[in-house]
């Protein structure tokens, strides 16, 4: 019963001496070799990236919309085009952006002839991101319209 007793009010006691012992001298030692080794930053030959043709970052321009009206008449926003008053506003709006997007929309009663006069002018003026709007068939008259995208 004694012993019963006697172990009970022992407390458990842990000795931190030999880690602190082991951590200084970790410590000594990874000080002292890193003194050893006193590289000089031109000893490593490192090819680092350059940028050459840096431009502010800056946010897309939106799409234009290109609404072709009648056979060589295109309106953009609120201004009406011929298609060589059209190709030079897309030769101007790729030297402004050359990624410029367009969206190319037109009735669906209107030739396909005019539909490629368009496209031609983009091509012309070297705009490769041309989406074309289309509608089902069986969409109804306030159906939802999805752009396409080209395979050009």
């Amino acid at each position: 019963m004694l012993a019963k007793q006697a172990q009970a009010d022992e407390t458990p006691f842990i000795n931190m001496t030999p880690m602190v012992d082991v951590i200084l001298c970790l410590l000594v030692f990874f000080m002292a070799a890193t003194r050893l080794y006193d590289w000089d930053e031109s000893e490593f030959a490192v090819n680092v990236p350059e940028v050459t043709d840096a431009a502010p970052l800056t946010a897309a321009p939106d799409d234009l919309v290109l609404t072709v009206l009648r056979p060589g008449a295109v309106a953009v926003g609120e201004k009406t085009y011929d298609l060589d008053q059209l190709l030079t506003f897309l030769r101007e709006a790729r030297a402004r952006y050359v990624n410029q997007g367009v969206l190319i929309r037109g009735e669906a009663t209107l030739a396909y002839q005019d539909l490629a006069d368009v496209l031609s002018a983009c091509d012309a003026a070297g705009i490769r991101n041309v989406r074309l709007p289309v509608r089902t068939r069986d969409a109804s008259e306030g159906g939802r319209v999805t752009p396409v995208p080209t395979a050009r």
